[in-house]
């Protein structure tokens, strides 16, 4: 039985319910993930009194590599595991870990102890990270594919949205309220991971469980692991894993800078962390809610067009958004609000692009483990990102980072171009292109 919603046509045994949870999941899992970037300054300079630009911007790149490390490690056979024993325990494994990472998170007295939780972060990261890019494949048809990754793309914008403005104004409020600094922090961390927490039942009862009617015969661990690399064969898949480099490193260094930007300049100057966290998420939200308006729009768009034609353009747009932060003095200008609208879009098109080329083209049954490796680049994407943007922060100007964004966008460009011409696929243009697909 096949359900619909709206012109959304949903895979066979996929029920309504199960694709609104998942549009929850996609809220709630990247919401947290990329609060854990967003609010590190503050756990830095109140909770450990590290108040210097450069040393701020090496433990943010440490933090950070960290906690890719283990996704790196782990993000693939996350991927691997949910081909064998289903999309939903592995994914309630990822938010319950989130959610004990933000728990003890606040608690740290220095640096080695952040590390540490950063570990128990990293796993939960990429145990989530996997499953909402392998369930955006499952839920719909291929007809349909499109508009469902701008649905979820939509609702991952959203939730970092609501994220971003609960850690970053609880602290505030607290504080206003008369509450010191280093217990506001922790009240808002704990807050966050109740939430977590409480998302461990959504899961559980609102997500289809089992695996998918194409992987009922659970191939085995190894035919998985060398499927995902012989897929590399397909100069589409090729280049969505090689795309997903930048477009991951594109998040992290929106999600990491843009707040440390903010953070650093008015601490330096006298002012309160707290008030420039609060601040700063004025233009964080103007990305967070651009990326929100432009997901359903480019979900209309990659329906329509080639895939491959979805990634060169995500390209280009990544490539003159994150070169226009070269003519940003502080993310605090609110002049420069259309510069981070324009961020916000190119981000959206990053990550639908690659996810919609790579769901397009992975064989069903081995999608899991598909989405891992590409998963994995991103990995190394958000790595290479989180370490030379950090020393590029500390050693250059904060907007370093997005050039060398910008930079490896236009690299990458350049392959893009190349596939477009020689191996575009057998994609046909039109609001039902999929159905003519082989």
């Amino acid at each position: 039985m096949t359900g619909r919603i709206g012109n959304i046509e949903l895979a066979t045994g996929v029920r309504i319910t199960h694709f609104w949870t998942y549009m929850y999941a996609s809220l709630i899992c990247i919401g947290m993930i990329s609060n854990m970037n967003f609010s590190q300054p503050y756990i830095l300079i109140e909770h450990l009194g590290i108040a210097n630009p450069g040393e701020a911007g090496r433990i943010t790149g440490q933090l950070t590599l960290i906690t890719e490390i283990m996704s790196l490690l782990l993000i693939w056979p996350f991927g691997i595991l949910a081909d064998r024993i289903g999309r939903r325990p592995v994914i309630m494994l990822g938010i319950g870990t989130i959610g004990l990472s933000y728990a003890v998170y606040p608690w740290a007295t220095e640096v080695s102890q952040l590390m540490a939780m950063r570990v128990i972060f990293g796993i939960g990261v990429a145990a989530a990270a996997a499953m909402t890019a392998t369930i955006q494949n499952d839920y719909p048809t291929e007809s349909s594919r499109g508009r469902v990754i701008g649905f979820s793309s939509a609702f991952n914008a959203l939730g970092i949205v609501l994220a971003t403005r609960l850690v970053s104004a609880l602290p505030k409020w607290l504080q206003d309220a008369g509450m010191e600094p280093v217990a506001a922090g922790r009240y808002a961390y704990g807050a966050a991971a109740v939430v977590c927490f409480v998302s461990l039942l959504v899961f559980r009862f609102g997500l289809k469980g089992g695996v998918p009617e194409e992987v009922r015969q659970r191939p085995r661990w190894w035919s998985l692991i060398r499927s995902g690399v012989e897929q590399m064969r397909n100069p589409r898949i090729l280049l969505a894993y090689l795309y997903t480099v930048p477009a991951r490193g594109a998040l992290v260094v929106a999600g990491l800078f843009l707040s440390l930007w903010a953070s650093t300049a008015v601490r330096a100057a006298g002012g309160d962390v707290a008030v420039a966290q609060y601040q700063v998420w004025l233009p964080f939200a103007v990305v967070q809610i651009f990326a929100v308006g432009w997901s359903f729009v480019f979900g209309w768009i990659l329906d329509r067009v080639s895939r491959v034609a979805g990634v060169v353009l995500s390209m280009a747009m990544s490539i003159v958004a994150y070169g226009s932060m070269y003519f940003v003095e502080t993310p605090l200008d609110l002049r420069m609000l259309p510069l981070f609208a324009l961020l916000g879009a190119s981000m959206a098109s990053g990550m639908m692009s690659s996810a919609a080329l790579v769901g397009q083209e992975a064989p069903p049954a081995k999608r899991g483990a598909v989405i891992g490796l590409l998963s994995l680049f991103g990995s190394a994407g958000i790595i290479l990102a989180a370490t030379y943007g950090g020393e590029l922060f500390s050693a250059a100007t904060p907007w370093a980072p997005f050039l060398l964004i910008a930079g490896a966008q236009a690299v990458v460009l350049v392959v893009a171009l190349v596939v477009w011409v020689v191996a575009p696929g057998d994609w046909k243009p039109g609001p039902r292109a999929a159905m003519g697909r082989h």
